[in-house]
């Protein structure tokens, strides 16, 4: 039995022993694709290309978190995809 899915995996690269340096340079180079994510912590690097799947779960949680926080009057400051930069 064959399974045919119309959503693709998400595809993950790690890589270690990578400069601050470096990981700014990729920054800088892939600002314009909006498609990759990266995550630098201590040398190490992420590189994920999200799937479809995996957005429409972040928006899904995101509404039910924002909903939550409204009903117990929790302030919560809905940041999306900022990056904080600590080398």
């Amino acid at each position: 039995m064959t399974s045919n899915t119309l959503i693709q995996p998400e595809e993950i690269i790690h890589l270690s022993g990578i400069s601050w340096q470096t990981y700014e340079t990729l920054l800088a180079e892939l600002s314009y694709s909006r498609r990759l994510r990266l995550t630098y912590s201590r040398g190490n690097l992420e590189i994920m290309a999200p799937s479809p799947e995996h957005e429409i779960y972040k928006k899904t949680m995101g509404r039910f978190v924002e909903t939550l926080a409204e009903e117990l009057n929790i302030r919560i400051y809905p940041l999306g995809s900022t990056t904080f930069k600590r080398p």
